[in-house]
């Protein structure tokens, strides 16, 4: 009897070519605040999400929007980072506004591409200090981001003062718009297989 072996090799790139997009897209309403715990020498600020693909983010941001010193935009530098569920960080930068990249309402900053999976809850934070004279956006009435992501909730530190670090408490409030990210979705590969 005749055995016959078949041989495939299959490359399959899921979903349209990799386009650029940012985590969180917009939202309307809301308050400018421009620290959490008044005259803290700094506290983080941001969100938790989640993913539905692997996405590679390669620029972090911060939002400069601001009004709230009768100066529009952000005027100062500051410490943005994303955490893992671990609470270990992931990527951070500090983006300048001098010479960080506006991308709508957020001015980004390179940083050495990190990959992001589906099944971990990520937080994305930066840090405000009492004398940098920007703001973030809290309690908005609507928010849109990317279908890839999915806002969770909003974060703030236990405490003032602790500085760049991971933030551990939890509000359910459409808040702490300071962060962002770019990212790309990563290519799903099919690898060589065999039928005998």
């Amino acid at each position: 009897m005749m055995r016959r072996g078949l041989t495939l090799l299959a490359v399959l790139m899921m979903g349209a070519p990799a386009v650029m997009a940012q985590g969180v897209t917009g939202f309307t309403g809301g308050s400018q605040f421009p620290i959490y715990y008044g005259s803290s020498t700094g506290d983080v600020i941001g969100f938790r999400f989640t993913v539905s693909a692997p996405l590679e983010v390669d620029q972090l941001g911060v939002w400069n929007a601001d009004t709230a010193t009768g100066a529009p935009g952000l005027t100062s530098t500051h410490q943005v980072g994303i955490w893992d569920q671990a609470q270990a960080l992931v990527a951070s930068v500090t983006v300048d506004p001098a010479t960080g990249t506006p991308v709508g309402q957020w001015t980004y900053a390179a940083i050495t591409p990190v990959t992001l999976m589906p099944g971990q809850t990520y937080t994305a934070g930066v840090l405000y200090t009492a004398t940098d004279n920007d703001s973030y956006l809290s309690g908005v009435s609507s928010l849109t981001t990317d279908p890839n992501v999915t806002w969770v909730q909003s974060v703030y530190p236990s405490a003032g003062s602790l500085g760049f670090v991971y933030p551990v408490n939890n509000s359910t409030s459409n808040g702490r718009f300071g962060p962002n990210f770019i990212f790309t979705v990563v290519p799903v590969e099919l690898q060589s297989f065999s039928v005998e």
